[in-house]
């Protein structure tokens, strides 16, 4: 329907159930979609049978998109390619580096040549633009989605990100809502905006995000670690151990989790807490701060050749902070290196003085 935000219809019913049945982040699609749709240029599994309630048709082959047949898609000429092509075959591109940024780049330049109002191709545009660093193009491309598709939770959830960087958190917050607007159950913006409610002091809004989130999702590692930091924040330290817990049953390389449950547990439990840090240190081996607050503990038990160690590589990935050189300054002293202990003061206080 033009010119209305009200869709209707059997296919939109449909699909919503046909959403319902999918796993997060998979594409499902029935058999009417492989009919209309390029064949040769998707993968896709079939996956089984569904039962679909309120469907016309007692039963559906439901079938999910693996991906977009690069190969398929290259055999065709620059001229027939169309802004849909080119769009997924930029979507297709695997890899992080310089050489597949811009490949990326190029083919949504070229589907925005082509349709200079495909939304979809603004938004990707926009995430490979801030992902190099040009937050301003990003922002603009980001903008155009959402002018364009005013409905595209996607494209405001992104726009949301990039003003929450860039220190505008009520703007931010603004598309953290008009994504749940259209999506009521996107999750990862329930989540984040639990985040700006809490940064705002609104307490009883965070709450209420964090655990909306958790309920649409119960296995959101995120969640549970985010919303654990809360509550341990409002001195609720059972709940908040119980929430750490669930987010390293999830998932357990969860680096921050364990650094988190560590912090909650070192005022009942040193052996605990070393093992959490050491297991984020194995998750994350660049992190400083675990590695800073671990040294803490050994130079407390007496570990001071360990803590040294882990004092030493805290420096080096965070050259800057005073207290780390101090922390170090007294072990040296303890261990009777004055002359060493010395040198650490005086960095720390020439950190100090600027």
């Amino acid at each position: 329907m033009h010119d209305d935000d009200a869709w209707i219809g059997r296919a939109l019913n449909i699909a919503k159930r046909v959403e319902s049945c999918a796993d997060p982040d998979t594409l499902f699609v029935t058999q009417t979609v492989l009919d209309l749709i390029d064949l040769p240029v998707y993968l896709f599994h079939e996956v089984k049978v569904f039962e679909l309630k309120g469907d016309y048709l007692p039963r559906r082959h439901l079938y999910r998109i693996v991906s977009v047949d690069q190969t398929a898609l290259a055999a065709r000429s620059v001229e027939q390619m169309t802004a849909e092509d080119w769009f997924l075959k930029g979507a297709g591109i695997v890899g992080t580096d310089d050489r597949a940024l811009a490949e990326e780049l190029h083919c949504c330049e070229k589907a925005l040549e082509l349709r200079p109002d495909y939304p979809e191709a603004h938004n990707n545009l926009g995430v490979i633009l801030k992902r190099g660093g040009d937050l301003v193009a990003g922002e603009e491309h980001y903008r155009d989605a959402v002018r364009l598709w005013p409905q595209y939770p996607e494209a405001h959830y992104n726009l949301a990100i990039l003003l929450e960087e860039t220190a505008r958190p009520e703007e931010a917050a603004l598309h953290y809502r008009e994504a749940l607007k259209w999506r009521p159950e996107y999750v990862d913006a329930l989540l984040r905006l639990a985040g700006l409610f809490d940064a705002r002091g609104d307490r009883y809004e965070a709450e209420h995000h964090f655990r909306e989130s958790l309920r649409l999702r119960p296995g959101f590692a995120e969640a549970h670690n985010n919303f654990g930091v809360f509550l341990e924040s409002q001195g609720n330290a059972d709940e908040a151990e119980s929430h750490y817990i669930q987010a390293l049953q999830a998932r357990p390389n969860y680096a921050e989790a364990h650094y988190n449950y560590a912090i909650l547990l070192e005022g009942r439990d040193l052996e605990e807490a070393e093992a959490h840090y050491r297991a984020a240190i194995r998750s994350a081996p660049e992190y400083a701060e675990a590695h800073n607050n671990l040294a803490v503990l050994l130079h407390e038990k007496g570990s001071f050749s360990d803590a040294r160690s882990h004092y030493l590589t805290a420096i080096r990935m965070r050259p800057a902070d005073p207290q780390t050189y101090r922390n170090l300054s007294f072990l040296l002293a303890a261990m009777g290196e004055s002359e060493q202990a010395d040198r650490y003061a005086r960095k720390a206080a020439e950190i100090i003085a600027g």
